[in-house]
């Protein structure tokens, strides 16, 4: 075949070679790089490599057509409409501009955040924000470390789930371990509670009281119009309130320690229980074993939910999959804790860490 006659590559083609690139490029540094280049650099290059693999496949993901839009989707859309000079929370709905199967359940906080991106196309934006939830999730997790066993999220079920719904799991995990992104926990309050709870510090909060301020300036009721969406949430639930929930309460006997705090706080919070919403979870193995074992039972948590189906409802196959979750992950991350001493883990790792792990900030 000639040159001329031959097919030209697709998108789906480039990406599966820019990918090839990327990675050959980040296991050359890896193997020989190590002794020549700054850790920070190394770093800095293991973040860039999620964050644009995690975007390249999710821009894969979002650019044939899916049967339902994103999880961002109708943020972006609140934020849209906030931009047009719209009530976001009107703008987005059953019936609505923007037609959805559930209203608007997230906080001004998020929609406001979420406003830069609102500026891009959806196509664009579902990408863009999936590849920020992978490199600040990557980034936070190896400020001590390059290779660290949270670095198992990144190839996870709950990250890939994570990257074809657009989902704020990475995102928020990210942000509780970097503090000048700490003001986007309060886009997701109920995980982002959970995660200051385990990582609190005073960047953090003032960034969310500055985001907060924000919100209310733009739309001063957006309170009273968000709780009235919520109802329509059947499925937010806190997981404690799930058969072998209460159990995680024992993490308390360790509570001066950030693990033991995050634990008992996601399964205190109302939040989807779904796989996407565990990722913080993989913060609390500290050997590779153990997250790989965890890896594991997020795939048996999946597969033990669909071999229980069919659901006669949807609030019964929710139901379903955080009773699995809460045995198969959050109870074995409860063991993990209890089998450790109850002293104080540093909230903020660059309070210890060798300056090259996070003067790039």
């Amino acid at each position: 075949m000639s040159i001329d006659s031959a097919a030209p590559l697709d998108g789906k083609s480039l990406v599966i070679i820019l990918l090839i690139l990327i990675w050959s490029g980040m296991t050359v540094l890896a193997r020989r790089g190590h002794a020549r280049l700054p850790p920070r650099v190394l770093r800095l290059a293991l973040t860039l490599t999620a964050a644009l693999s995690g975007a390249l496949i999710a821009w894969i993901v979002w650019s044939g057509p899916q049967p339902q839009r994103s999880d961002l989707a109708p943020v972006w859309a609140s934020a849209r409409a906030v931009l047009h000079r719209q009530d976001p929370y009107e703008a987005v709905g059953p019936g609505r501009a923007f037609d959805t199967l559930f209203p608007q359940i997230y906080p001004m906080p998020a929609i406001v955040a979420v406003l830069p991106l609102a500026l891009l196309p959806l196509r664009w934006a579902d990408p863009l924000f999936v590849g920020l939830g992978f490199g600040l999730f990557t980034w936070g997790v190896t400020s001590r470390r390059l290779l660290t066993p949270a670095l198992v999220a990144l190839v996870s079920l709950p990250a890939l789930m994570t990257l074809q719904t657009s989902q704020w799991s990475l995102l928020l995990t990210g942000a509780a371990l970097v503090p000048v992104f700490g003001w986007l926990l309060v886009a997701k309050p109920t995980i982002g509670l959970a995660l200051f709870a385990a990582f609190p510090g005073w960047k953090k909060a003032i960034g969310c009281t500055v985001l907060l301020i924000l919100s209310f300036l733009i739309l001063p009721g957006w309170v009273g119009e968000w709780r009235a969406t919520l109802a329509s949430a059947a499925h937010v639930v806190a997981p404690i309130t799930r058969p072998g929930g209460l159990l995680v309460l024992l993490a308390l006997l360790k509570w001066k320690r950030a693990d033991a705090r995050l634990l008992v706080a996601l399964a205190c919070v109302p939040h989807t229980t779904a796989p996407y919403e565990t990722i913080p979870l993989f913060l609390i193995p500290q050997t590779w074993v153990q997250a790989w074992g965890l890896w594991g039972l997020a795939v048996l948590a999946y597969v033990g939910q669909w071999a229980t189906g069919p659901y006669l409802s949807q609030a019964d196959y929710w139901a379903s999959g955080a009773r699995w979750i809460v045995a198969l992950l959050y109870l074995p991350c409860l063991a993990m804790v209890l089998r450790r001493p109850n002293v104080w883990s540093d909230p903020d790792p660059r309070e210890t860490c060798p300056k090259h792990a996070w003067s790039f900030f």
